[in-house]
């Protein structure tokens, strides 16, 4: 740690004194018609073939330039390209307004400020230098770092993420353009997809991304990547990543270019490799926790004129990652001692190596889509296909240690159609339709009962959405109606065959609106009502869940013959939601503010409830069963960055969040705790060869979660056993089987500074997580009844553009 900033103190001398013949800086800001900034907005110079992209403020800059006059060129999808001289006789900063351009709206990736957005939409996006500073970290926990997102772990490589609360089923997540379709049911079962090939991460924090589906109840996660160059030449960046904590290292590469003979064309391709070793905790190794992951995709699209275009992309995801070994025990003993022990079983000294327990995930993705524009009127259809293969590895003996436990493959066809209308005024209208089919099947030769069934969804879904202004308004509505179908086959645990078919339908609708406050601030609010049906696994799962080191129960499963039960005898609902968010943005040159309120009701909440101890032959576990309740969840989301000075500025957010079960007047399992975060930064301004040098510290609270269900440990349920006790006999509500954990304090620092020569760029990054080696809990980690959370950890990251 002390060498490479010994090396950046004494190198900064020398980087001040070097001289330029071209030392000019232009500097600026693209905004559209609100003044908002848009991210991610191609600005070139198309004297030098010079370009960049705007980071997460709209800002950029260019180095080292001449005396001179120069062509600004910008462009935005679902903007209209901007030309724009500059004369430079000095360093200059300049202001670009962006029009919108309705022509290029209705493609299946809509733009509106990030891709997928409308104003009356509460967001907020990782881009630009902040995305960078998080590659190498999964989907997940790259998420973490936005206010009112957390995220479900399920030990240190497996990260779900929890916007104001809710989880899995309640979070659709779009992955170019593509809803997401894996084994979402899974709490440990992280998204399929490789953050390195984003150029913005998008999360909707309200539930109005009608058109997307059933399922957002909680809100949307949109993975963006940049659009495909349009300059004639070809360009790309290479990453490399490197971690103390896992002994991990990452390399991940894009090329990308567009066609000098053939006006339109454009092309763009992707990979990255990671490996980990196993994470240390402060005091002890985590066994079995590494990780490799191998991903690749490539895109080609054909776009000659604003009247059409056409898309293909197809990517490969591909990941083993290692479930600690000490969350598998064979008796209720070694159970509860696993529980109250300081240190899990089973630790054992560093390794590579990934065994049992363990997961292996490969998921394909191909899509195609084509948009067709005449007269401000947009046609956009889009096709995709995708496969997600998962298979999970117990503890077997003999020969059946290779042999899955779980061996499913996912199969998903989705085919969208929208017409969009440009009404003028920045005003549209959209009709859509969504159909899917999907086929979920068990792969014969695990020798073991299926934990869920084989079964078929058949999907379609119709919206319509209306943009207009009222008054000082920009105001957005929108009404969709849905028809889910499944066909369910399987068997329980006395072997006998069992078929079901069911349909649920209902309809959604949002109503969202925007108004400017003063000359910086905005005001935003959005109320849904959405829903959303059981998921075959929450009706029908059985038995042991092995990389969530618990048993579980769906709804049909019998109590006490296990057996299942005819879906006419069921006694479920679809899960309903209305959810009001409000938010409060305040803009300045030296200060951003945002403020979100929100209150989302879920009724027929589906959630999974501790039940008790049981043991099978594949260990000791605890069990759940799927329940449903009325559950609300309210709070509070808060973020000012505050320039200080010209070089020091500081960022405080916070998110605040009460959950409870108002049925039973009870609390709620796993309910991500309160926290709050302080950053201070700064930044040596300068120009030159060696620039964007910056250094930043901060601190991070978590709260611990008061507001949880009370206790009954392992210990108190075995000796009750023996006493010939029901503990559950006359108390129904909530219990967890230890206490949360305690609140905890993580300081982290970074450095880093860029090489800029013109055409090429080079990017370092310094960074330590958990500074000070504390040892702590998080209370949404299901790994926290049997280790810590991982150490201090060092990351090494550097970034080659051309």
């Amino acid at each position: 740690m002390k060498v490479p900033i010994l090396l950046f103190l004494l190198l900064l001398p020398a980087f001040g004194s070097s001289q330029q013949l071209c030392t000019y800086t232009l500097t600026g800001r693209i905004i559209d018609n609100d003044s908002t900034s848009l991210p991610g907005a191609t600005i070139l110079i198309t004297e030098l073939q010079n370009g960049m992209a705007s980071d997460g403020n709209g800002n950029f800059s260019f180095l080292n330039l001449c005396e001179g006059t120069y062509t600004i060129e910008v462009t935005f999808i679902g903007y209209k390209r901007k030309s724009q001289k500059v004369r430079l006789k000095k360093s200059e900063v300049i202001l670009i307004k962006l029009e919108p351009d309705e022509t290029v709206l209705g493609e299946v990736v809509v733009q509106e400020h990030y891709d997928h957005i409308s104003k009356s939409q509460t967001s907020v996006a990782l881009s630009g230098a902040q995305l960078e500073s998080l590659r190498g970290k999964s989907l997940g926990a790259a998420l973490k770092n936005i206010t009112g997102v957390n995220t479900i772990q399920s030990g240190p490589a497996i990260f779900k993420p929890v916007i104001h609360g809710v989880h899995s089923q309640r979070i659709l997540i779009l992955n170019n353009g593509i809803r997401h379709e894996g084994q979402q049911w899974g709490a440990e079962h992280a998204p399929e997809i490789d953050p390195f090939l984003a150029s913005n991460i998008v999360v909707i924090k309200d539930a109005s991304a009608i058109k997307y589906g059933t399922d957002a109840l909680g809100g949307v996660v949109i993975v963006n990547p940049s659009a495909l160059p349009v300059v004639p030449g070809v360009g790309g960046a290479f990453h490399s990543v490197w971690q103390s904590n896992g002994r991990s290292g990452t390399a991940a590469g894009i090329i990308e270019g567009a066609s000098k003979k053939i006006k339109g064309l454009n092309w763009r391709t992707h990979g990255s490799i990671k490996k980990s070793g196993d994470y240390n905790a402060p005091e002890y190794q985590l066994t079995n926790t590494g990780f490799s992951e191998n991903n690749f995709s490539a895109a080609l699209g054909y776009h000659k004129n604003e009247a059409a275009g056409y898309e293909i992309f197809y990517s490969r995801f591909s990941s083993e990652l290692g479930i600690l070994r000490g969350a598998s025990v064979s008796s209720i003993e070694d159970l509860r001692n696993a529980f109250e022990s300081p240190r899990p079983q089973y630790t054992d000294n560093f390794s590579y190596s990934i065994q049992s327990p363990r997961q292996q995930v490969l998921h394909n993705l191909l899509k195609a889509n084509a948009h067709f524009h005449k007269n401000h009127n947009t046609l956009s259809i889009q096709y995709a296909f995708q496969q997600n293969d998962r298979k999970e590895f117990d503890l077997r003996r003999d020969s059946l240690n290779s042999l899955p436990s779980l061996d499913l493959t996912l199969q998903t066809h989705t085919l969208d159609a929208e017409w969009e209308q440009e009404l003028g005024d920045d005003n549209f209208r959209c009709i859509g339709i969504n159909a899917m089919l999907q086929s979920n099947g068990n792969n014969f030769g695990t020798k073991r009962l299926p934990f869920v069934p084989n079964f078929s969804n058949y999907s379609a879904g119709l919206y319509a959405i209306q943009n207009f202004t009222l008054k000082k308004w920009d105001v957005e509505a929108g009404l969709r109606f849905d028809y889910r179908y499944y066909a369910v086959a399987g068997r329980d645990f006395s072997n006998l065959v069992y078929s079901s078919n069911m349909y649920f339908a209902n309809a959604s609708a949002t109503f969202g609106a925007t108004r400017k406050i003063g000359n910086a601030g905005k005001y935003t609010f959005g109320l849904s009502s959405t829903w959303r049906p059981p998921h075959v696994a929450e009706l029908y799962s059985i038995g042991t869940h092995q990389s969530a080191a618990a048993i579980e129960y769906g709804f049909l499963i019998d109590e006490v013959t296990t057996r299942v039960r005819p879906i006419e005898e069921a006694d479920f609902q679809n899960e309903k939601a209305v959810k009001w968010v409000n938010t409060y943005r305040l803009t300045t040159p030296k200060t951003q503010l945002e403020l979100t309120a929100y209150a989302n009701y879920i009724f027929n909440y589906i959630y999974l409830k501790p039940e008790g101890i049981t043991r099978d032959v594949r260990g000791a576990y605890p069990y759940f069963r799927y329940r449903q309740t009325d559950a609300s969840f309210i709070g509070v989301d808060l973020l000012v960055d505050q320039e200080i000075t010209k070089s020091w500025s500081a960022l405080f957010k916070t998110s605040l969040l009460k959950a409870d079960d108002f049925k039973n007047d009870d609390y709620l399992i796993y309910v991500p705790s309160n926290r709050a975060e302080v950053l201070l930064r700064y930044d040596y301004k300068r120009t030159g060869t060696v620039n964007n040098i910056f250094a930043s510290a901060g601190t991070s609270f978590v709260a611990r979660q008061h507001r949880a269900p009370r206790v009954v440990s392992v210990a108190e349920i075995l000796q009750a056993n023996e006493d010939g006790i029901d503990l559950f006999a006359n108390d129904k509500s909530m219990f967890d089987f230890i206490d949360t954990p305690v609140g905890y304090f993580l300081v982290q620092a970074s450095m880093g500074f860029s090489i800029n020569t013109g055409k090429q760029k080079i990017d370092f990054q310094l960074q330590c997580e958990n500074l000070l080696n504390e040892r702590y809990r998080e209370y949404t980690n299901r790994m926290r009844y049997f280790s810590d959370e991982i150490g201090r950890n060092i990351s090494l990251s550097l970034k080659y553009s051309f």
